[in-house]
């Protein structure tokens, strides 16, 4: 069974919806509109892999570390 739920929105945002949903459904299209906002997090987040030289990152490791066990320590 699934779970159903739900929200108000307001007019123009609803105008706004059903004039890009197309034949999807709201729920598709609004768990489309999701997925697509996590891919770009994703994405943004990826265009950093690799920037640090790995001594770089091994002394990031390890400020962390200390940073973590200092806040455990209060």
């Amino acid at each position: 069974m699934i779970n159903m739920k739900t929200i108000m929105i307001s007019d123009e945002t609803y105008r706004k919806l059903a004039a890009i949903k197309g034949n999807r459904s709201f729920t598709q299209l609004l768990s489309d509109i999701v997925d697509s906002i996590k891919q770009k997090k994703n994405d943004d987040i990826m265009k950093f892999a690799g920037i640090m030289s790995e001594e770089e990152a091994d002394e990031v490791r390890k400020i962390a570390k200390d940073v973590r066990k200092n806040a455990r320590g209060r």
